[in-house]
């Protein structure tokens, strides 16, 4: 994976197969970071992509976040593409906000990114 440091937000992509993007990010997703983290990702959601983002490094996932998830949801569909986001099977940091607004009945998820890209 190649690496960058987007606004205090540590990014790595890679494309482990054709049509799968992975983003694996490190951190924390907060009203500062977001942003960021939307573009990383919206530039690499081309048509019919499948984008995994790993967060199972994350630790801290707030509203923002939240909000950036369901956008990208959305945005993959819309591109006939899927948006599958590893929580880390015990990071707590990512499953306690998902769980609370509800996002674990709207999103793809998988405990780990080897579940991810096997799915």
């Amino acid at each position: 994976m190649d690496g960058v440091r987007v606004d205090g937000v540590r990014v790595r992509a890679a494309e482990p197969a054709e049509g799968t993007v992975v983003l694996a990010i490190a951190g924390e997703i907060d009203v500062a970071h977001a942003d960021a983290v939307r573009r990383a990702a919206e530039l690499r959601l081309g048509r019919g992509v499948r984008l995994v983002l790993d967060l199972s490094d994350l630790t801290y996932l707030g509203s923002h976040g939240i909000a950036v998830l369901a956008d990208l949801d959305v945005a993959a569909r819309a591109r006939s593409g899927a948006l599958v986001v590893v929580t880390g099977a015990e990071n707590k940091a990512v499953l306690r906000p998902v769980a609370l607004t509800a996002m674990d009945q709207v999103l793809r998820l998988a405990p780990t990114l080897d579940v991810a890209l096997a799915s």
